[in-house]
């Protein structure tokens, strides 16, 4: 192998892997703008960790209305003392099909015996939250809903004042 075939060699090594970098780097630019695309996409899309909350009367900022089924009664700690003083909290969660928070909702708590009712939040929040304390002299064990709009949530709660 003399010396011109040792250059027409090398020159035609160097044309391939000049040719294999000019592929890496459009694939390289094509796959960049691909996600670029993607990114541009997603973010245009409306999404939130913590959900978006519909306005009153189910008015919707992006969600549809409320959803008797999706929200849902809560109450902590589920049992306390009947002196009067001891509070169980009840939070409602106003959902809609999303399972997104609905705002602007009137909660009236509706208890199946002697309890004391305190409105500490009755209009949902931003997040569909109402909020209210529960105190009794009356021991016992009592059931709880939720009304909202003339229509009883589906889900109720017991707690047990002792």
């Amino acid at each position: 192998m003399d010396e011109r075939d040792r250059l027409y060699i090398y020159t035609k090594g160097k044309q391939y892997i000049e040719g294999k970098h000019k592929f890496y780097l459009i694939g390289g630019a094509v796959a960049s703008l691909i996600l670029i695309l993607m990114a541009v996409t997603i973010a245009g899309q409306r999404s939130s960790f913590f959900g978006r909350a519909s306005g009153p009367n189910g008015s919707s900022l992006g969600n549809s209305n409320l959803s008797l089924d999706n929200s849902y009664v809560f109450a902590s700690p589920i049992s306390a003392a009947s002196d009067g003083t001891s509070i169980i909290r009840v939070t409602v969660f106003l959902l809609n099909n999303q399972g997104m928070g609905v705002s602007g909702q009137s909660v009236i708590l509706k208890t199946s015996g002697p309890i004391n009712v305190s409105q500490i939040q009755p209009v949902s929040d931003n997040f569909g939250r109402a909020t209210f304390d529960l105190t009794s002299n009356n021991p016992g064990d009592y059931k709880l809903s939720a009304e909202v709009s003339g229509v009883t949530l589906s889900q109720t709660v017991s707690v047990s004042f002792r």
